[in-house]
């Protein structure tokens, strides 16, 4: 192993803290028996300008499943950690890709971000209440040429008539992956307007993570301002990122709300950055300290939903790593 193995170690009082109930009297979110299925694009190129590098493209589809659907262990298991709580079931298939900054490279810059692709599904606990959520999340995949990194960029290149990238030979080598997260968000309201119909809400939330693909903690929040906030806990991002996940049950018809919020990380292991953990790949430095802004909207419309995000990153490996922005659009139907 390298060196993130002992890493690790230094997140999981971060991840406890997170585990840990409030003290706070909170009710319990109301039951939703409605089932939910989300198809979320994340791409650079949905930013102006579309640059086509670095963190490239993210795919996701996504199911959440009824209110109380989930084996009696895992409820224990929420209820243990979490207190209290309605609780759900999220299941999400993902794909995401990265390249270095020059695609058009046959050998690219040793010095710049490698090209990878991850295959993950995600499962999720998301356990509510009416002011505040929290998440448990275990993720299994698979990073390398068989994540299809490079038949689905360059497949999709033919078909529009660009360019395709050419490096993908040096990508990252075929290497499971297995990650445990543990995340909280906050709901609070700060005004409200018209009788009550239309308000403001701050969203902080806290994030850890370990595994051999990403091992972080962040903290940061969003704020809100729109009509029937109650309905859910933000927009939805391929993690990492201010994510309130899948999950949401409208309060009105109508909902909609328009949102800006930061974050700030401290990263101890990225492997689209730092190479395969269990054999030797192109690798660049890890900058540490990263943060990300964004600002977007969202509009929920009998019963389905929609959010667009256009995330701001800081710098994330050393050397002539730019900041960089992307969009991300995610749509939700309820069943």
């Amino acid at each position: 192993m390298k060196k993130f193995k002992n890493a690790g170690f230094t997140l999981l009082p971060a991840i406890c803290l997170i585990a840990l109930p409030l003290s706070a009297r909170a009710q319990n979110a109301p039951d939703d028996p409605d089932s939910i299925v989300t198809v979320q694009v994340e791409n650079d190129a949905l930013s102006v300008p579309g640059t086509d590098e670095l963190y490239t493209s993210g795919i996701r589809l996504g199911y959440v499943a009824p209110t109380g659907d989930l084996p009696s262990f895992l409820s224990q298991f929420g209820h243990q950690i979490y207190g209290d709580g309605t609780q759900r079931l999220e299941f999400d298939l993902q794909q995401m890709i990265f390249t270095p900054t020059d695609t058009q490279a046959y050998d690219p810059d040793p010095h710049d971000m490698p090209y990878s692709a991850q295959l993950a599904l995600h499962t999720s606990l998301v356990q509510d209440t009416d002011a505040y959520r929290s998440i448990a999340q275990v993720s299994i995949g698979l990073i390398g040429p068989d994540a299809l990194g490079q038949s689905v960029q360059n497949g999709f290149h033919e078909i529009i008539g660009d360019t395709p990238n050419r490096g993908w030979r040096y990508q990252l080598h075929n290497e499971p992956t297995l990650d445990f997260l543990g995340s909280r968000i906050w709901r609070d309201n700060i005004a409200s307007f018209d009788d009550g119909n239309i308000g403001v809400q701050a969203l902080p939330e806290v994030t850890a993570q370990v595994g051999n693909t990403e091992i972080y903690a962040q903290a940061g929040g969003i704020v809100r301002f729109g009509q029937g906030l109650d309905s859910d806990y933000g927009p939805s991002l391929i993690q990492p990122g201010i994510t309130g996940s899948d999950a949401y049950t409208p309060t009105s018809r109508f909902a909609w709300y328009i949102f800006g919020g930061a974050v700030g990380r401290l990263v101890a292991h990225d492997i689209f950055i730092q190479g395969n953990d269990f054999q030797s790949s192109r690798s660049v430095g890890l900058i540490p300290l990263q943060g990300d802004a964004e600002i977007g909207g969202a509009v929920i419309l009998y019963g389905f939903r929609l959010t667009a995000t256009e995330v701001f990153t800081t710098p994330q490996f050393a050397g002539s790593a730019p900041a960089f922005q992307y969009g991300s659009v995610a749509i939700s139907g309820r069943f």
